[in-house]
């Protein structure tokens, strides 16, 4: 008798155990989906801007907003800082064609440069695509 319950009672104990984890493992996946629900007002296709040196770009957002700063620019680089709420997110050089990314609120967004531009005289543009 002894020899029959035990092997019962292991199947019955793994059961329960796979039962548990493949439930809980279903209400994991919805969870990161409603957690951001804060974002920045970018459309699907994203914004794309022609922005002179030194000069800057407001996102609003659903919880604030994000300014963009283009500061000195170079015939291969670009000065970018992302700012909110007075408090620099990232500060970088990229070069043309390079990326970079920051967080609002949980969702990651992408800022691509694409197209420099510098003059002799004057000043310089940079196009950028916000995503």
């Amino acid at each position: 008798m002894k020899k029959i319950v035990l092997p019962i009672l292991l199947v019955c104990i793994v059961c329960v155990v796979v039962f548990f984890n493949c439930n809980n493992a279903g209400g994991k996946k919805n969870k990161p989906a409603n957690k951001a629900k804060h974002h920045l007002n970018i459309p699907q296709s994203g914004i794309q801007s022609m922005m002179e040196e030194n000069t800057q770009k407001i996102i609003e957002g659903t919880d604030g907003s994000v300014i963009i700063l283009v500061g000195e620019v170079t015939r291969k680089k670009v000065d970018i800082t992302i700012k909110r709420d007075d408090k620099i997110l990232d500060e970088r050089i990229i070069a043309e064609d390079d990326k970079m990314t920051f967080d609002y609120e949980g969702n990651t967004y992408t800022i691509d440069l694409r197209n420099i531009k510098k003059p002799l005289l004057g000043q310089g543009k940079a196009e950028i695509t916000i995503r």
